[in-house]
């Protein structure tokens, strides 16, 4: 083995040891929302159903999250009784009371091997880069940009379908591009098994086939014109017949491993009906065949056209880049004025407290708004919080990528692997305004291994311009990320999930709670004297699962029977007007509901604000009691 590959292989170890080592911190000492969903129930139904063959019960979520019972159903070898012992017994139905050493011994098993598994995966997407990019180097750089992002370590700490969306939805990606650069059947197969992995994690996965298409596509007409010309309805034919063959051996995983589809063939069409109805479907068989007819009656007339698109092809590349660039500029300039262009927190806030109607935004938008401005609005919204949860320095690989490929500098071949994430990108962002959702971090996770692969060709470019060799550039790049990446995750410990870049003014936030600092909320409460007696409201259990004391079931408090301590408000408890606290029988009718929520302001007791942000906070506020 050469120095250069002994170099590049410590390099990669260090990075997946510190993916690891970053992920264990603090493991088993946070909830998140809907967790106890996962451990407590869905988990267990699964390998329940399994071993029963009650096939339907292999049906546990609408996401439908089967890799999570996968990998995280180890947890059920130690825990097998999890749900049973979990509370602590209380007298009466107004309490409710959790064992804390088993909140977290829980928590622990059921975690551990989502983040063993994900540390693992870091090794396949190595070995997939260097096949789809014939570079130790760029590889190396892709695992550097994933290892170390504060997002993706934070989700593989969260028993939740997302968790394994990125890693198999990344993984796929990069197995459909070394196809392309190899034409090894094996990465064909290898491409459905991992595409049908991400269809078991997510039904979104399905928007992979549009990334697909976009990469066949850009393999054409990145090229010189004369190459371009070669391609013959033959080659069409077999670039659709490979996405064919790797949908259906997807849908072979998928039903293998969610057998429920055989009772109920609805839960395989539900997923793909989010993406495509029967119009749509109808629509693309017309054109595909009206295409078919049109390619074989006019001779070499897919050559002519791939020819002159490949005439054009920087143009191609850089309108693209100048898009996601205007992009970023916009919602630079958006929070920047503090968001006079498009309220876009006002309106997650607003579509949160609306709910459990969907895509509501009154009274910010509504009927009367006008079109153009509404969907500019929710668009800059939709990106919003992906383009604040990069890292600063991709604003400057994508002006880069501007100005080369406008110059007509980008090599074809990084410009083959540029258009299709970027274009796949601004697609994703659009397809969530029709399907009405409404975006956060969590629900752009795909996009973040996709933007390591960006952010490693970027650099790979960027290399060309430097006197020195080239794989001194790419050692000097990779130190420097592992660096600069580590004190960011050592100084945003333990609240990965919860980053921002530093283009965010501090008034704003991409991220709500979602359970984080439940647990040093408890801590805080845990400290009071005689903590094991205090009795607490909280609009989300998180806290509860590490509290001494006894929570309150019922967001109605009766007053005449029990009398709490503290009230432990979020973010999002705030925004929920329906599920705030009532106070029945109060003997000061002034001090309501409304009158707390006011002091959440600045009379709290105590607050974290997760990531120094004012507008992502966890606080306790101390019941007023009557003296007399």
């Amino acid at each position: 083995m050469t120095k250069e590959k002994i170099t590049i292989f410590s390099l990669l170890l260090i990075s997946v040891l510190s993916f690891f080592a970053f992920g264990l911190f603090h493991l088993a000492k946070f909830e998140t929302t809907d967790e106890h969903l996962w451990k407590y129930g869905r988990i267990e139904q699964y390998w329940q159903a399994v071993s029963s063959q009650d096939w339907e019960k292999t049906y546990i979520n609408d996401k439908p999250g089967v890799t999570v019972a996968l990998v995280s159903g180890f947890g059920l070898l130690t825990h097998p009784d999890a749900e049973k012992k979990q509370m602590i017994p209380v007298a009466g139905s107004l309490f409710e009371k959790y064992d804390i050493s088993q909140t977290e011994s829980v928590n622990f098993a059921f975690r551990l091997p989502i983040l063993i598994f994900s540390s693992l995966s870091l090794f396949l997407f190595f070995w997939l880069a260097y096949k789809a990019f014939k570079s130790y180097w760029i590889a190396l750089l892709t695992i550097i940009l994933i290892a170390l992002n504060p997002i993706l370590v934070g989700m593989s700490q969260i028993i939740n379908p997302d968790s394994f969306f990125w890693i198999f939805g990344g993984l796929s990606a990069l197995a459909y591009l070394a196809l392309l650069n190899t034409k090894q059947k094996k990465f064909l197969i290898l491409c459905g098994i991992l595409t049908g992995l991400a269809l078991l994690s997510k039904y979104t996965a399905f928007m992979l086939f549009l990334f697909y298409g976009l990469a066949a596509i850009s393999k054409i007409i990145f090229q010189k014109p004369e190459d371009a010309s070669k391609t013959d309805w033959k080659l069409l034919s077999a670039l659709t017949l490979e996405i064919v063959i790797i949908f259906l051996i997807s849908i072979g995983i998928f039903s293998v491993l969610l057998p429920a589809v055989f009772i109920k063939p609805e839960y395989l069409f539900k997923g793909i009906s989010q993406f495509l109805n029967a119009k749509s479907v109808i629509a693309l068989f017309v054109l595909a065949a009206l295409a078919g007819i049109f390619t074989t009656y006019k001779k070499n007339l897919v050559g002519k056209f791939s020819s002159a698109i490949a005439s054009k092809r920087h143009l191609a590349s850089g309108i693209v880049c100048l898009a996601f660039l205007l992009l970023l500029i916009i919602s630079l300039a958006n929070v920047w004025t503090g968001q006079n262009l498009a309220p876009v927190d006002a309106l997650r806030d607003a579509a949160y407290a609306n709910e459990p109607k969907e895509f509501n935004f009154k009274p910010l938008i509504s009927k009367e708004t006008n079109v153009v401005i509404k969907n500019t609005e929710l668009f800059i919204m939709e990106a919003y919080p992906f383009i604040f949860s990069i890292k600063p320095f991709f604003f400057i690989f994508i002006l880069f990528l501007t100005i080369k490929s406008f110059s007509k500098k980008v090599s074809d071949e990084s410009a083959a692997i540029i258009f299709p994430i970027l274009s796949f990108s601004l697609l994703y962002f659009i397809s969530t305004i029709f399907a009405g959702i409404v975006t956060n971090v969590r629900y752009s996770i795909l996009l973040y291994p996709l933007f390591a692969i960006l952010g490693a060709i970027t650099i790979s470019e960027i290399s060309k311009n430097f006197q020195i060799k080239k794989e001194k550039v790419f050692l000097i790049a990779s130190i420097l990320l592992l660096l600069i990446s580590s004190y960011t995750l050592w100084s945003l410990r333990p609240f990965y999930f919860s980053y921002a870049n530093i283009f965010l003014p501090n008034e704003f936030s991409i991220h709500d709670s979602w359970g984080h600092g439940s647990y040093e909320a408890a801590q805080y409460l845990n400290s009071l004297p005689d903590a094991k007696n205090k009795v607490i409201w909280s609009n989300s259990d998180t806290v509860c699962r590490f509290f001494e004391g006894k929570c309150l079931r019922s967001r109605k408090i009766n007053l005449d029977i029990v009398i709490p301590d503290y009230f432990v408000i979020s973010k999002r408890g705030e925004l929920k007007l329906s599920n705030r606290f009532i106070l029945n029988n109060n003997p000061s009718p002034e001090k309501d509901s409304e009158y707390y929520f006011e002091k959440l302001k600045s009379a709290f007791e105590w607050q974290l604000l997760i990531d120094g942000r004012e507008d992502n906070y966890i606080k306790i506020l101390k019941f007023e009691k009557n003296e007399n």
